[in-house]
């Protein structure tokens, strides 16, 4: 089989995982986006009551993203997609028959 080919179907292959692996990836994005600002809001606030709620919804953020932990897979697939798409624009071969 061609390079040509073994692009095709690693193009294929790694297009299925980051699809099926989609709902982790924005549950892993949710997750971090929450622990992110309750982290923030946490350490901005002044008031213990609003520290505890900050704290709560940051332990809420942990636990969201613990839970969607296999989108790292489709993280580093969709890494793998764009590093191959790449690979495949150097490798265009611009022979012109007649």
């Amino acid at each position: 089989m061609s390079k040509k080919t073994w692009l095709i179907v690693g193009a294929i292959v790694l297009g299925l995982i980051v699809v099926s692996s989609l709902g982790a990836m924005i549950g892993l994005a949710a997750g971090a986006l929450l622990s992110y600002f309750g982290w923030r809001q946490a350490a901005l606030s002044e008031h213990v009551m609003m520290k505890v709620l900050w704290w709560v919804i940051l332990l809420i953020g942990v636990c969201l993203a613990i839970g969607s932990l296999p989108g790292i897979i489709g993280l580093g697939a969709l890494y793998l997609l764009v590093k191959l798409y790449e690979r495949w624009k150097e490798n265009k071969d611009y022979t012109y028959d007649m």
